[in-house]
């Protein structure tokens, strides 16, 4: 099994990598690429409208103690 990671920001992206990648592998062979995206997971949380409401106001409730708590009985698990 080969291995290789590229490590570039979205702006240095071209053909080029794609012309390593074939250089590298077979062409029949299978490969995977991943993205990673950098953003922070609460900015990516709160970033619509309906999923900050929902947080914000589960926020309030576990201020005031306003939470529910059920047993895995309660949910029949």
């Amino acid at each position: 099994m080969i291995r290789a990671n590229f490590t570039m920001k979205l702006n240095d992206l071209d053909a080029g990598l794609i012309e390593k990648l074939k250089s590298l592998f077979k062409n029949d062979k299978l490969i995977e690429i991943n993205v990673l995206d950098d953003r922070d997971e609460t900015e990516y949380l709160l970033s619509t409208p309906a999923n900050r409401e929902s947080i914000l106001r589960s926020l309030d409730q576990l201020k005031s103690h306003d939470i529910i708590s059920k047993s895995p009985q309660d949910l029949e698990i």
